[in-house]
């Protein structure tokens, strides 16, 4: 039992644990962690702890695993395949670890690496493709930063590529000549990936009919794939950006998806606790910048739709409104895929709101606009009016995708006759905790955004209910506006607690999973909240990815050396002993002096 000798290396095995008993001693952060691990795997799993974390018992409640709310029995680990333990005790440990190798059951022992017999290897995963990495539990700091660097590298369809894999695998072990069948797997291999930028992609159905058809070994037909009913894809507007506007029905097409697709503006709203299992499809659209083109993009959902996969197409705001949605439609439609329209928060209303614009007011405006302030540099004619748009006093003008073609839209609204003084505003990424805003004079708005630098995403508002952003802007006004936490799943009530001072909080499941990896790194950071220490260790693997400038709070001295042995270079101890209301308080007023050491 134990770390191995020197020299000694650990077998890497893979674990097929449904329907399989495993027991968890201990229901704190670690024991959820554990159990959360075991239950993605299938297994049955028992937690045995006196007084359990909320997310055990939640997961009790609704039956995904059984709870003993008791200390662990001498002798109860033999009844289980697989043990973990995580407690405070490390008597109770020794015990359990005692008891399991005693019985001959693999046991794992929580940061005790010589009472283990077994260690879980850190993992990128990719649909079913999984990469293990492991050190014989000697260097897991090393393990979690090559983790973090395989899961940077390992870009495209990877998800997709294995699935792929899989089924050409039969297809191609019906061939008589094993000879062949290896040649046939080194051709799929080589034209599918790319060893240098590690990216991989799904051949198409014509280049597999090739390379079976040409293969020399061929004695009989090719068995061809059963045909399948297609799936079902929802185009889902992410909203403007705030992950609290994601709509319920949203939210609920994402959980049980098997396949999301999604721009790089609906990152921060991805879920996410969003299941492992879910395949992840990167399109990246941004302003100006489209790696994947729109037809490869409505190809993609077409070919996911036809695997009988569940889609999620998730874009910012509603799919519908600037957001090339009836053309992805159109192409479902023609290749008879089902689909819905799960419609979103358009950017055009809500971030208006959010920098105090009404884009209606009575006796001011009456009529909203909305346009695509790329068409004012239309070198074949604009569909915009922009003459009448000008003459209209009482007409709000919201136009999307501003940044590039803002003095074009200013040069067009004057020259139609627009009052050079008549109010204007540019807001950068309007509804979240990066939000900016400029405002000034139609005719000195362009000099004014470029002098503050406004990026896109970013939209113009012209119109006379600017003015009111005076008065009405209490979305800014909060205490920790322009704070972006995270914080490890189960929040509770300080999540309520931090939301409503204006902070933007990423609730993270631990161990993270794909998803929260790609919603932490979506926007930039201010500042994670650690309540313990296996909350640093669990974030120790993204914090360099965050930069110099995030805070870690702290809510004990235990924790806040955790983190500093880790490397979080500002730390801040602060008690929420009195409440959320005085952890709040200390992040407004920015108290990094207050017992930082």
């Amino acid at each position: 039992m134990g770390t191995p000798p020197v020299g000694a290396v650990m077998l890497p095995v893979m674990l097929d644990l449904r329907d399989r008993a495993c027991l968890v001693v201990g229901g704190g952060e670690v024991g959820v962690r554990k159990a959360e691990g075991l239950l993605e795997a299938g297994a049955l799993v028992t937690v045995v702890a006196p007084s359990p974390a909320a997310a055990v018992e939640a997961l009790a409640a609704c039956g995904r695993l059984r709870l003993e709310r008791r200390p662990y029995r001498a002798g109860e680990a033999a009844g289980y395949r697989l043990v973990f333990t995580a407690t405070d005790s490390a008597e109770t440990n020794r015990r359990v670890a005692a008891d399991a190798e005693a019985a001959g059951i693999w046991a794992n022992v929580a940061d005790e690496p010589e009472l283990c017999t077994f260690h879980v290897p850190a993992r990128v995963r990719r649909g079913a493709l999984q990469i293990a990495i492991a050190s014989n539990g000697e260097a897991p700091f090393a393990v979690r930063r090559l983790r973090q660097l395989l899961d940077r590298r390992l870009a495209g369809d990877w998800a997709a590529w294995i699935a792929a894999a899989a089924r050409f695998r039969p297809r191609v072990r019906a061939l008589a000549a094993p000879a062949q069948r290896e040649a046939l797997f080194d051709r799929f291999f080589a034209a599918t990936v790319d060893p240098d930028s590690l990216t991989a992609r799904v051949p198409a159905p014509e280049e597999e009919a090739a390379w079976l058809a040409n293969a020399a070994a061929v004695k009989a037909p090719v068995p061809t794939d059963p045909p399948r009913r297609p799936g079902f894809v929802s185009l889902v507007g992410a909203g403007p950006g705030d992950p609290g506007l994601l709509t319920v029905r949203a939210r609920r097409r994402l959980m049980t998806a098997d396949a999301v697709v999604f721009d790089r503006l609906a990152e921060p709203v991805l879920p996410p606790d969003l299941p492992a299992r879910v395949e992840l499809h990167s399109v990246g659209k941004e302003a100006g910048h489209h790696p994947v083109p729109q037809g490869e993009i409505n190809a993609l959902l077409v070919r996911l739709g036809l695997e009988g996969k569940r889609v999620v197409r998730l874009k910012g705001g509603d799919p519908y409104v600037f957001g090339r949605g009836g053309e992805e439609a159109e192409d479902l439609r023609a290749a008879g895929v089902p689909f819905e329209v799960v419609p979103g928060v358009t950017a055009g209303i809500a971030a208006p709101a959010c920098a105090g614009i009404p884009v209606t007011s009575r006796d001011e405006a009456v009529r909203v606009t909305l346009v695509t302030a790329h068409e004012s540099t239309r070198v074949d004619g604009s569909f915009v009016h922009w003459d009448q748009l000008a003459h209209d006093p009482h007409a709000t003008i919201v136009a999307y995708m501003a940044v590039s073609s803002l003095k074009q839209v200013s040069a067009n609204l004057l020259a139609g006759g627009m009052d050079p003084e008549f109010p204007a505003a540019m807001i950068e990424r309007g509804t979240t905790s990066a939000q900016r805003v400029v405002r000034a004079p139609i005719r000195e708005l362009p000099a004014a955004a470029e002098a503050a630098g406004i990026q896109p995403p970013a939209l113009l508002v012209v119109g006379p209910t600017v003015h009111h952003a005076e008065s009405l802007a209490a979305f800014t006004r909060r205490p920790l506006f322009g704070e972006r936490l995270a914080l490890a799943a189960p929040a509770g009530d300080v999540r309520d607690a931090l939301e409503e001072a204006g902070a933007e909080v990423v609730e993270a499941p631990l161990p993270l999973t794909p998803a929260a990896r790609i919603v932490l790194r979506a926007l930039p950071l201010t500042g994670c909240l650690l309540r313990s220490p296996a909350d640093a260790v669990a974030f120790a693997d993204e914090r360099p990815a965050w930069g110099d400038r995030v805070v870690a709070w702290c809510l004990d001295a235990e924790t806040a050396d955790s983190a500093r042995a880790l490397g979080w270079g500002r730390v801040v101890e602060a008690s929420a002993d009195a409440g959320w209301g005085a952890l709040v308080a200390a992040m407004g007023r920015g108290d990094e002096g207050h017992r930082d050491r």
